[in-house]
């Protein structure tokens, strides 16, 4: 299959669709893209969110081969391209977080000869979830990391809303979806968006789904709310992360409706080695919004990355 196209939206030069086999014979979908300028000064692995695909990053990863690096990223199991576990395949569905942090560990080792290092992990929100317990469980090794509006903390999930879909879990209705939560998709009206103050990038990320409707995700279910609930309770525990030496920037979205800023606050107090900026007047998906909210993180992206490898002249 060949990567969705929508115009204006290419795929990156030299760009490859690879797929694997993962737990419960789930196929996933990866991409890997050389550096745009010669000799590659590492890898950037890139790990997209919820509800995100491979395509909706291609302006990411141009600028990222345009810095010099190899590109690779990865569409989840249960969304994008990838396999689903749920009939249904509007449902966002996962099992357990160590299922795509597995994924993940299985596709860098199959293509790591693609990707040269060292590696520096680019993770928005749910892929900052996948990512840390990555890191915290040491199933990948990287040298730097920088997460975007991380999801370390789901805002307003209740004691009470996770015992009751750990319960639903262990009835055997983790595959059902979450209470309150939208069953179908739908193109997201621009003006009622929490993500993106950018129309160009909301349109184009609509129109990928609409043009390929098998990247329609819809919401969670049972199965992936406790999911969640498990990964990012591991983070809170007493120095599970003290082990994470690395270098890390944590960017927090200033107009943030997603995800809970006060946990990437917490967890920030556990990294040993982390700089965290808040960008004020970002939306949930900084790295599509407005130019000007972008250069400030491709900017402190810059940063961290001139600790582990040089730029070049």
């Amino acid at each position: 299959m060949a990567f969705v196209r929508v115009p204006g939206n290419e795929p990156p030069d030299g760009a490859e669709e690879h797929w694997l086999e993962g737990r419960g014979g789930v196929k996933v979908r990866v991409l890997t893209a050389p550096s745009s300028r010669g000799e590659a000064r590492g890898s950037v692995i890139v790990a997209p969110g919820r509800t995100e695909f491979i395509e909706k990053y291609f302006e990411v990863i141009r600028e990222l081969q345009s810095r010099g690096f190899a590109v690779f990223c990865i569409d989840w199991r249960g969304q994008g391209l990838s396999g689903r576990e749920v009939e249904n395949s509007l449902k966002g569905h996962i099992v357990s977080f160590d299922d795509p942090v597995n994924d993940l560990s299985t596709a860098l080792k199959l293509l790591a000869d693609r990707l040269p290092r060292p590696y520096i992990g680019l993770a928005h929100s749910m892929g900052g979830a996948i990512t840390l317990r990555a890191l915290m469980t040491r199933r990948v090794e990287y040298d730097a990391a920088a997460f975007s509006a991380p999801m370390w903390g789901i805002p307003n999930l209740s004691d009470f809303a996770k015992k009751y879909v750990r319960f639903m879990v262990s009835l055997g209705a983790g595959g059902q979806f979450a209470p309150n939560v939208e069953k179908k998709w739908k193109r997201e009206n621009f003006k009622k968006n929490a993500v993106t103050h950018d129309k160009a990038r909301h349109d184009r990320c609509q129109g990928l789904i609409a043009e390929e409707p098998r990247l329609a995700l819809a919401g969670p279910t049972n199965g992936w709310v406790a999911a969640a609930a498990d990964a990012t309770e591991a983070f809170r525990q007493p120095g599970a992360l003290a082990h994470v030496r690395i270098p890390i920037l944590v960017a927090t979205a200033g107009e943030e409706q997603l995800v809970d800023n006060s946990a990437q606050e917490a967890v920030v107090q556990e990294l040993p080695d982390v700089r965290h900026i808040t960008i004020e007047g970002a939306k949930h998906e900084i790295l599509m919004e407005v130019d000007p909210i972008r250069n400030q993180f491709w900017e402190a992206f810059d940063q961290l990355v001139e600790r582990v490898v040089p730029a070049r002249a």
